[in-house]
């Protein structure tokens, strides 16, 4: 089951309704001092006219009206030693989001949660329960609620056509410095000299 902790003193499941706005209760301390990437407030208030899938990597590009873009990223993922396949998941609505691409909903608040899941090794005969970190976004919608991103580990055996292992990871937010795009000088026309 899917548990949000939005702050030390409430738990909310993902049957339950939507937590208290942020502005009838104190905004929670950071869930880790040492958290990379961006601190997730930076994104309110901005709208959201791209949301994209990459699809080698576990990573979500935002891109916004304003010529910024963010990415959702899983922490200590590394390209070149990708061990067990990692993947982000979310929300429906927030899938639906990134399916479609282009949007225009302005973020009213977003933050690091911690979540906790059930984990498992089949190999091992192991279930344990695990915390880690997912993102959560609230955009400026007829009925505002909370959208989730999270990372799952997973590792399939295709002879039994089933997972055999599931684990989670944290997530983070990034900005993403596009390099500014070089102007490609016009050819100079080489004449053969006579």
């Amino acid at each position: 089951m899917l548990q949000l902790d939005l702050d030390a003193s409430s738990s909310v499941t993902s049957e339950a309704s939507a937590p208290p706005s942020p502005t009838k209760r104190p905004r929670p301390p950071s869930l880790r001092l040492d958290h990379v990437g961006v601190d997730p407030s930076e994104l309110i208030g901005k709208v959201l006219s791209r949301a994209r899938r990459s699809p080698k990597h576990p990573v979500i590009t935002l891109d916004f009206t304003d010529n910024t873009s963010f990415q959702i990223l899983v922490d200590g993922y590394n390209p070149r030693l990708r061990g067990i396949p990692k993947e982000l998941e979310m929300d429906e609505f927030f899938d639906e989001l990134v399916a479609a691409g282009l949007v225009d909903l302005e973020i009213v608040d977003c933050a690091l949660i911690t979540l906790q899941d059930k984990a498992f090794d089949r190999t091992a005969d192991a279930r344990w329960d695990q915390k880690h970190l997912g993102i959560a976004i609230k955009f400026a919608e007829e009925n505002p609620h909370w959208h989730c991103v999270w990372a799952t580990l997973r590792e399939f055996d295709d002879s039994l056509k089933s997972c055999i292992f599931r684990s989670y990871d944290d997530v983070y937010i990034d900005r993403l410095d596009r390099s500014p795009r070089k102007r490609s000088s016009p050819r100079k026309m080489a004449f053969p000299k006579s």
